[in-house]
């Protein structure tokens, strides 16, 4: 099973603090132990086209050593190689352009917000350059809420989600930002 939360029509990076909020508290309520969030931003459109394009000039020459999926990706999604569970200890990946090297002053602005929110919220968090979630429509703010569950091993991301400013308007609808989460109930 799975549960979701989703934010429409708003933009400010408050927001975004605010959602990744709700699966914190929660876990906390349960009284679950070592909570932690990774986040990431992803930029806005420009910024990920650019990395996009830096992406594909990098792994270009390294395709060879990467696995089976990963040359798949390198075509549809290339930002996905970049979590590999297979190739991520190999040295081509601790090499590659981080996001960050790509964003526009817009996309910094609205990272740093966010995480002066969670600050302020008293949300510890772990910025993680190679954490893009697997869609192509997240944009900025994308984030994992895990938790030290013993029995769990390397299953311990209970919760992820992020923003999607455009993904009503690529389904043929409003222009709307969103946020969003969901989480397995399984776990």
């Amino acid at each position: 099973y799975q549960f979701g939360v989703e934010v429409f029509g708003s933009d400010d990076p408050i927001a975004d603090a605010e959602v990744i909020s709700i699966p914190v508290n929660l876990y906390k309520l349960l009284g679950l132990k070592g909570i932690k969030v990774n986040i990431n931003t992803l930029g806005d459109i420009e910024s990920r086209k650019k990395y996009r394009g830096a992406l594909l000039e990098y792994f270009k020459p390294h395709l060879n050593c990467l696995c089976e999926d990963c040359q798949k990706r390198y075509q549809t999604n290339p930002l996905r190689i970049l979590d590999c569970k297979i190739d991520r200890h190999l040295e081509i990946m601790k090499k590659a352009p981080k996001i960050s090297e790509y964003l526009n002053d817009i996309s910094k602005s609205h990272f740093e917000k966010v995480k002066e929110y969670l600050k302020s919220m008293d949300i510890e968090y772990v910025v993680n350059e190679n954490l893009v979630r697997g869609l192509d429509y997240y944009t900025h703010t994308v984030f994992e809420v895990e938790a030290s569950v013993e029995g769990f091993g390397s299953q311990n991301v209970l919760g992820a989600g992020g923003r999607y400013n455009g993904l009503v308007k690529e389904l043929d609808g409003p222009d709307v930002p969103g946020i969003g989460f969901a989480m397995g109930l399984g776990r």
